[in-house]
């Protein structure tokens, strides 16, 4: 990626200066877009509001509106091209899908389809190509402070998005000559299909607005981000700034040169004729002074007498105010005679009940609600399965092929095989060497755990602490010395690391020398 070829100037915004940015993208690149959402999305909207407009029935709609990621990616590759003067058409977008609009794609359209921060989060998979375990780590990378208000964004289109379309569908109604109004409106309420066609056109249209302005807002918000964590102003500076000076080169050694060898003439400075000067002082000592005290109390003088007594007694001494605010419950929406709102539409929803007659536009076929209810419980235990095997001592910890994984922290210490030091005696004599004796024991409980996994693994959760090591191990190797080794060796972490009561330099040798003697056995690999 060619820093030098943006066409806009990067710098660490305020997230709302990041999305004027990226109003500004698409004032600039609207046309191009509103093309490029035509050509992904009219056919399959035709087809789809076609289909709600026959049936009365707005799943189809619902089904397009999940698909909302999918139709976003296509905006996000061309708004990423032209930011560096690369203009792809829709035909080419089209053909490349496959290459940018597939990666990640299942995940936005299923469990991570409700999250707020989705048009933010898309460029990790389709403009870095993170795949697979890296892209939670990312997640994480790209929400860290300063926050983007990447979900307010969402949710203030959303909102948007809704309040357009009902002022669309007012506005169209608004306009039909008075002279028709009540003939057309007797006759419009009798075309449900027509209804159904004409609110569904009004929202298509307000999304070939909304939708490219969410995608040019939220690419704005992902690269102010990378630009906070990366510097990527920094980086494009001090490359323009070496470009430069080799542009420069023996030129401006020239140009130094001769602003060196111009010597300025001396200028003096001409006194005013004396008789000017004089009369001057003059004109400034004969003119009438008015203090600021003067002038306020002549404008206090001229005020209105009456108004003067109005606003004495419109004040708070003799006017009290109090504001005071009451929120009640609208006629419509209280159930004290009857069944609720939200109680008719669950049963219109669930019962299959119709409003009115005629076919309900929220009608749901039964075996699509058997469906979706035996896939939310198998959902519901595998989540409950996870949790259960990630977080009880003996059931996490595990890889792919079912052997335990040694946690990457136990107890708040790095327990990773390559953190080690390659000499561990040297290292915790220097570390002696310093008085650091916390960090000495540190290093010989990392180096116990790491090679007393290695020789015996056992399932460890992420959260266990040195406790809970010592006693795995004592039910594993019970009468082993090394057993007894490395519960003297966590008493003295422990006085040393949560007591504040540091183990003196010689234990913490002894304890090195008994290692030394203890390690080579359990070095050589499982048992």
């Amino acid at each position: 990626m060619d820093l030098n070829r943006l066409n806009a100037r990067l710098a660490p915004r305020s997230s709302w200066q990041a999305v004027d940015l990226g109003t500004r993208f698409y004032r600039r690149w609207w046309r191009q877009a509103s093309l490029v959402w035509l050509v992904f999305t009219a056919v399959p909207f035709a087809l789809l509001a076609g289909y709600a407009a026959a049936t009365r029935s707005v799943w189809p709609l619902l089904l397009f509106w999940w698909l909302k990621p999918l139709w976003e990616r296509p905006l996000l590759a061309f708004y990423s091209r032209a930011l560096f003067d690369d203009y792809p058409g829709p035909l080419a977008l089209l053909r490349a899908f496959p290459q940018y609009g597939l990666n990640g794609l299942a995940a936005q359209l299923t469990w991570r389809r409700f999250s707020p921060s989705r048009g933010f989060l898309t460029g990790i998979w389709q403009l870095e190509g993170t795949r697979g375990a890296r892209v939670s780590g990312r997640i994480a990378v790209m929400l860290r402070p300063p926050g983007q208000r990447a979900g307010t964004l969402t949710f203030t289109v959303l909102g948007l998005e809704h309040a357009m379309t009902v002022a669309l569908v007012v506005l169209a109604m608004t306009l039909v000559p008075w002279q028709f109004n009540l003939e057309w409106s007797v006759w419009f309420q009798e075309q449900s299909h027509l209804q159904w066609g004409f609110v569904n056109l009004a929202w298509y249209l307000v999304l070939m607005v909304t939708e490219p302005l969410y995608v040019a807002t939220s690419f704005a918000l992902y690269l102010n981000q990378r630009t906070w964590l990366e510097g990527w102003d920094l980086q494009l500076g001090l490359t323009r700034i070496g470009e430069r000076r080799r542009r420069a080169g023996g030129a401006a050694l020239l140009v130094l040169l001769a602003l060196c060898g111009a010597a300025p003439h001396p200028v003096e400075a001409q006194a005013p004729p004396p008789g000017q000067a004089e009369s001057r002082l003059k004109s400034l000592l004969h003119q009438p002074c008015r203090s600021d005290f003067s002038r306020d109390n002549g404008t206090a003088h001229q005020a209105d007498p009456k108004q003067q007594a109005i606003d004495l007694l419109a004040s708070d001494t003799f006017m009290p105010f109090e504001e005071r605010q009451d929120r009640r419950l609208r006629e419509s929406l209280r159930d004290d005679d009857g069944d609720s709102w939200w109680q008719d539409l669950l049963r219109r929803l669930l019962d299959q009940e119709p409003d009115g007659g005629g076919r309900d536009p929220l009608h749901v076929p039964d075996g699509l609600i058997t469906g979706l209810g035996y896939l939310l419980l198998a959902l519901l235990l595998v989540v409950i399965l996870m949790m259960v095997r990630r977080y009880l001592p003996g059931m996490g910890g595990r890889g792919p092929d079912g052997k335990p994984v040694m946690p990457v922290r136990v107890a708040g210490l790095d327990t990773r095989a390559e953190s080690l030091p390659a000499d561990l005696e040297q290292a915790l004599d220097q570390e002696l060497a310093r008085g650091d004796v916390r960090a000495a024991l540190a290093l010989l409980l990392r180096d116990g755990l790491v090679t007393l996994f290695h020789y015996r693994p056992l399932p460890l959760t992420a959260g266990a602490t040195e406790q809970d090591c010592l006693r795995a191990y004592q039910r594993e190797l019970d009468g082993a010395p090394v057993i007894a080794w490395l519960s003297a060796l966590i008493n003295a972490w422990t006085r040393t690391a949560w007591a504040h009561r540091p183990s003196d330099e010689q234990a913490v040798r002894e304890l090195m020398a008994r290692w030394r003697a203890l390690r080579p056995p359990l070095a050589g690999g499982p048992r």
